[in-house]
């Protein structure tokens, strides 16, 4: 190669140059390679929000199972968060700290009201129902009356629980024409601090899950009124945080495990799996306004 007409000063000047863009080039190749790789890192980090129910170790081991198969299968980390209540995980969702969610139907529903990007892609089954449906219920002591002309107090879960104010309030209306907003409600914050509630002598009324209230049939709980099915518990996954591959590979890889893989696992809270979209809810129409807070001072 030849540089006709260039002195020394400018052929070592072009020179310079050169080598100062070569290194240019090179430095960004390098930043490139490098970003990209912890973009993908980052990807592969899924955060999973359990159900609020119990403390975070009962919650982490009810689990463990499904995302140590989903980390296998998808190559893919699992990172537990553990929220205290079903408002924060839909504020999880909102403010994208949480992709994936177990959540039941009026949370769903009601995240999907408020967040468009929440997706349930599949339904869980319970081994103690062996069904991907549940009912809601009430229920008192054997040895408790109550006069529906009384102001009656109602031991409740969470807020957002459809077993809590949402159906409670639906059974005591349509089975014994009482007004929930009318009478003292506490949320005890679970199913199973509701019914105990009740057998302390606190509170007259529990609404809980049935297969919850029927473990304390034998300490004298009488379930005097149950809902329609409603469908069971869901994963719910942020379209906003997961790539729509992400989202077909993790409902894939759950829809398609065998029953005998299932059948091995230790946890009883799953049994089976199987697809489900929103419109599997849209016949839970809230249709209350849901009180955040009890009227028991």
């Amino acid at each position: 190669m030849e540089f006709v007409g260039l002195s020394t000063i400018e052929f070592s000047t072009f020179i310079f140059n050169l080598k100062v863009l070569k290194m240019k080039v090179f430095l960004l190749i390098v930043w490139v390679c490098f970003s990209q790789i912890g973009h993908a890192k980052d990807k592969s980090l899924i955060n999973f929000a359990p159900l609020p129910t119990h403390n975070s170790k009962t919650n982490i081991k009810q689990f463990l199972s499904m995302t140590n198969y989903l980390e296998d299968k998808l190559d893919i980390d699992i990172n537990y968060i553990y929220k205290n209540s079903y408002t924060d995980i839909l504020q999880g969702f909102n403010n994208q700290t949480i992709d994936i969610a177990y959540l039941g139907p009026l949370p769903l529903v009601t995240l999907i009201n408020k967040y468009a990007d929440a997706e349930p892609i599949v339904v869980f089954k319970n081994k103690k129902s062996n069904s991907y449906q549940y009912r809601c219920v009430l229920a008192k002591f054997k040895k408790d009356t109550f006069d529906k002309n009384q102001v009656l107090k109602v031991a409740l879960t969470q807020p957002l629980s459809t077993c809590g104010y949402f159906m409670t309030s639906k059974l005591l209306q349509d089975k014994f024409d009482i007004d929930l907003s009318q009478q003292k409600y506490h949320y005890a914050m679970s199913h199973s601090n509701a019914l105990l509630a009740v057998l302390q002598g606190e509170f007259l009324l529990a609404g809980a899950k049935e297969s919850v209230a029927k473990q304390y049939e034998a300490l004298g709980m009488e379930i005097i009124a149950r809902s329609e099915l409603i469908p069971g518990f869901s994963l719910v996954v942020n379209k906003k945080t997961l790539s729509k591959h992400q989202i077909d590979a993790i409902r894939h890889a759950l829809i398609s495990i065998s029953q005998e893989d299932i059948d091995s696992w230790e946890e009883e809270s799953i049994s089976g799996m199987k697809a489900i979209s929103a419109k599997d809810y849209e016949s839970l129409n809230i249709g209350v306004d849901i009180p955040q807070q009890g009227n028991i001072k």
